[in-house]
């Protein structure tokens, strides 16, 4: 079950190949990345958004391998696999990024990614953690919930950023919460 949420993430992502569903995903990025609101929370989306970068899942990554140290290869296989996943996709579906498609995005990153757009892999990244979070007994309900927060977050703040589409970062989180789903659904059997 959690492989066919992943699978139905990234294929109701794609979506936006439709003539009709790609007008309205554009339509809702300019909406999300251009509505004025105050600094402190694109500011706070810029910090958020470190829970997404690579840097972030490796360490959380190792943190957790150290807590559940019998499960550490399997996670990190899970991880890797989930990794691959989104850069092929990248590589196979080729999408642009919104900043290069449309003159108007306003652009509230440093430095834009220079691979392509579909699926976000910040968004399959911090949806992977929190599905670790919710899986993994020594978290907390409350804790589970605030890293599910916290990448549904991500996923925004990468719209927000101009960095993606929200198909792709539906897509994203979709494949990351069911690859992270998937592993804690094999240690059950």
């Amino acid at each position: 079950m959690p492989l066919g949420l992943a699978f139905a993430g990234v294929v109701t992502g794609l979506a936006w190949r439709l003539p009709a569903w790609g007008i309205l995903d554009a339509r809702a990025m300019r909406r999300i990345n251009r509505v004025a609101l105050p600094e402190v929370i694109d500011t706070g989306s810029g910090v958020l958004r470190l829970a997404g970068t690579t840097a972030f899942f490796v360490a959380a990554l190792v943190l957790a391998g150290m807590v559940r140290p019998t499960l550490a290869v399997g996670l990190v296989t899970a991880a890797l696999a989930a990794e691959l996943i989104t850069k092929s996709l990248k590589i196979i579906v080729r999408r642009q990024r919104p900043s290069s498609a449309d003159p108007g995005v306003v652009v509230r990153l440093a430095h834009l990614p220079i691979d392509p757009s579909f699926p976000s892999g910040d968004a399959m990244r911090a949806a992977f953690l929190a599905g670790l979070a919710l899986t993994t007994p020594q978290v907390p309900p409350w804790g589970a919930a605030l890293f599910l927060v916290a990448s549904v977050l991500v996923a925004l703040g990468r719209v927000r950023a101009g960095a993606h589409y929200p198909l792709d970062v539906w897509a994203g989180f979709f494949l990351g919460l069911g690859a992270a789903l998937a592993w804690a659904s094999l240690l059950e059997h």
